[in-house]
């Protein structure tokens, strides 16, 4: 674990949230049966009864008077309590939520031929824990404004939530990466109980917005069968009912009913989005089998559009006529000024040729005369650019001179199906998949594909597999195995062309299109072939928790073994040279009359002028190899929820959890190490390098053993109106590849640089 959290919930007067865990997927009932007098009633028969299935299954109040459903799926129930010498009582129809809802019983004495049957709704009172948590029900979130089929939209609407200046959706909007109470926007996703996190970047899809039953989100005081701190989102899916249900939707945007903002001139940029789908549920087996199917396609012609700054034909050509001077580097001296510190001393180019600014294309460098061919022109540019009057820059070069607007498609494929099978009526499985491909193209806006394009392909799948087995009235084993596969595969299009060669690039490392850099005040749009790069990133979540009743104790206990594998590369692993040019050679250096010291004339040299004569001021170039990175955190935990009396709950817990380092396969990873002696210096400090295993070191990160997370709440309800809750726990975060995985995959490649030169 690499870093820890407290929270500390002061005394609250809350309302009603539901509660869930690594190993939740569906709704807990649990309370107690009491006569008249308020004495607990053992050997109650409590019959449940799933109102939209007619799944039926029945509990015993043990010696204590307390009876816990555990795991059942959410949705309509009534329940019936009975026993000999009482009348009998039916409540409901009651909403079950995911996580726990407590439904107690009082009954009175008389025959049990006679009934009482309340048909009032639980109240939303949580009773049962301390934690604080939000349940957004489908129904709910379809009355508020949507455009897409994502809950994300939803999430600064949490109480306390924010959005954070670094989120990748920004603070209006924050989507995954909201902040909750001011802790870290760190959230774990689950779906149908199953942990869908992400081991890069602790990231998630979220499950299609038709699918979600409800959206359970657990922001503090969490109870032991938890482990991540932050926030905890658990997407419960739709499940089917004893009838056949139903839906088709489309959601649709088109620039025809786009209108310009206030600030906005020239085209409204082209848009054609449509989010449509259909589901359909129902019974297989009646009162036994049901399932849930769902298809859902994003047809999103997307643009690309931009206004770039590009070389006039007169700058490809080498006039600079009307812009700074330029000086000719090949005509350097060296002097020396006042404080014996060199400096060059550059005639310029015109007065060294007498043709006024001009660089004369015999001193082009071949690469660069190759490389600018791909620039637009008037006469030749890529559809739907056009150039634009453009602005002067403070350097004397025409900006803002291309516009373009292109198509970017991005299309994206959803499937999800659900099957919940009563085998018994002790035994029940219920399976999910969603699966989903996302077949993307972006193109460049200023040289055509494919200089500058790229495709990415991101495939995607969830599952779990969740059995609950009731052993008895008394003690039930809840087993699941959920399984997470992201594969992104983003290919530069002009890799394996044959443009290093055609380009004359001789010490490229790659056969692909050289990267050309400006680095000055209004640098020229870029040429850069696209990013190369391979995630293939797995997610297992086997897990077990066990509940048992023992007198006024619910107790959970079981665990989960996280295992990540992520065979990728880096982002932009295949580089076959990356050039910057910052006008440094082309500038005039003079001695300051007053301190004798030399500087740079300002107002002298040009970027492009330094990449027509072939001087960068750096150039980089590298490949590297997949890497097959792994990680694995075995974790365990035990909670007692004590029922001391029937208004007044404690929560006591203790999670451990076992975090073994991130290491590769092969041992291709790289980091600087303080211990590792430096046989150049024989003295401590240097790399580090897996396949060396150097002082024992086969890991990123140490092996983490002693993190022990203990958990403390109370819910006290003073009144039938009024619950008091409160607690203390210690969370911990995951370790992240793109956080604290630096050097994975640094030990295998090879690279090149400037001073190859």
């Amino acid at each position: 674990m690499k870093k820890m959290m407290l929270w500390i919930l002061p005394l609250l007067i809350v309302g009603s949230g539901a509660c869930f865990a690594q190993s939740t997927n569906a709704g807990d009932i649990r309370g107690s049966v009491t006569d008249s007098s308020g004495a607990l009633i053992p050997g109650v028969k409590i019959t449940v009864v799933n109102v939209e299935t007619g799944v039926t299954k029945d509990f015993i109040t043990n010696q204590s008077g307390l009876y816990d459903t555990d795991s059942i799926v959410a949705g309509q129930y009534t329940i019936t309590f009975a026993k000999d010498g009482f009348e009998r009582l039916i409540r409901g129809p009651i909403t079950l939520d995911v996580g726990f809802t407590t439904v107690n019983g009082q009954l009175q004495v008389g025959a049990s031929t006679q009934e009482v049957t309340v048909t009032a709704d639980v109240a939303l009172l949580q009773t049962e824990t301390s934690e604080q948590s939000t349940t957004l029900e489908a129904k709910s979130m379809d009355r508020l404004p949507q455009v897409t089929q994502d809950w994300e939209n939803f999430t600064i609407l949490l109480p306390g939530a924010t959005g954070t200046p670094g989120g990748s959706q920004g603070s209006s909007n924050p989507g995954q990466e909201v902040a909750v109470n001011g802790n870290l926007p760190y959230s774990n996703i689950l779906a149908d109980g199953a942990s869908t996190t992400l081991s890069h970047s602790q990231n998630a899809n979220p499950a299609t917005f038709e699918n979600v039953s409800e959206l359970v989100v657990n922001t503090s005081s969490f109870s032991a069968q938890y482990g991540i701190g932050g926030v905890i989102f658990n997407q419960v899916s739709k499940s089917g009912t004893s009838q056949f249900h139903g839906t088709l939707y489309d959601f649709f945007q088109n620039d025809d009913l786009t209108a310009h903002s206030y600030f906005q001139t020239g085209p409204i940029p082209f848009l054609q989005y449509n989010n449509f789908g259909g589901a359909i549920g129902g019974p297989i087996l009646k009162k036994k089998m049901f399932f849930y199917f769902n298809y859902d396609q994003i047809v999103n012609h997307g643009n690309s559009s931009a206004t770039n700054s590009v070389p006039t034909a007169a700058i490809m050509g080498g006039n600079f006529t009307g812009i700074q001077t330029i000086y000719d580097p090949t005509t350097q001296t060296i002097a020396h000024d006042s404080a014996g510190n060199p400096y060059p001393v550059r005639q310029s180019f015109a007065s060294e040729y007498g043709n006024g600014n001009v660089i004369p294309s015999g001193l082009f460098d071949t690469l660069a005369k190759n490389v600018q061919q791909f620039y637009p022109t008037p006469s030749s540019h890529i559809g739907g650019g056009q150039f634009l009057p453009g602005s002067v820059g403070s350097e004397g070069e025409l900006q803002n001179n291309f516009y373009s607007s292109q198509l970017a498609p991005n299309p994206i494929r959803r499937y999800f199906g659900r099957l919940d099978y009563d085998i018994t009526p002790t035994n029940r499985i219920t399976m999910s998949d969603t699966q989903s491909d996302n077949p993307a193209r972006s193109p460049n806006g200023v040289s055509a594909c494919p200089i500058g394009c790229q495709t990415g392909d991101v495939d995607n799948n969830n599952a779990q597999i969740t059995d609950v087995w009731n052993i008895s009235s008394r003690t039930v084993n809840e087993a699941r195995i959920g399984y997470t596969y992201q594969g992104n595969f983003f290919d530069d299009l002009a890799l394996g062309k044959g443009y290093a060669a055609k380009l004359g690039w001789q010490y490229a490392k790659a056969d692909d299109f050289p990267a050309i850099n400006y680095s000055g005040t209004y640098p020229y749009a870029w040429l850069d072939p696209s990013s190369n790069a391979t995630y293939k990133e797995h997610v297992f979540d086997p897990s077990d928790v066990v509940t048992m009743i023992r007198g006024k104790h619910i107790l959970h206990f079981g665990g989960e073994v996280l295992l990540y594998r992520d065979d990728s590369t880096a982002w932009g692993n295949t580089n076959a040279g990356t050039f910057n040019f910052s006008g440094q050679y082309t500038q005039q250096w003079a001695v300051d009359s007053g301190t004798g010291l030399a500087h740079p004339v300002a107002g002298t040299g040009m970027e492009y002028a330094d990449f027509l004569l072939g001087y960068a001021q750096s150039w980089n170039a590298g490949v590297t190899p997949e890497y097959g990175a792994r990680l694995k955190s075995p974790q365990f935990f035990v909670q007692d929820d004590f029922k001391v009396r029937p208004n007044l709950t404690l929560n006591l817990g203790l999670r451990y959890q076992i975090n073994h380092g991130w290491n590769e396969v092969s041992g291709n990873e790289a980091a600087f190490d303080p211990n590792v002696n430096n046989p150049a210096t024989n003295t401590p400090g240097a790399f580090w390098f897996g396949s060396t295993h150097a002082n024992g070191r086969t890991s990123l990160q140490s092996n983490v053993y002693n993190t022990f997370l203990p958990r403390v709440g109370f819910s006290w309800a003073m009144r039938p109106n009024m619950t008091v809750r409160g607690g203390f726990g210690l969370y911990a975060y995951n370790w992240s590849l793109d956080t604290y995985g630096g050097g994975m995959g640094g030990s295998f490649g090879n690279s090149g640089s400037f001073s190859d030169n």
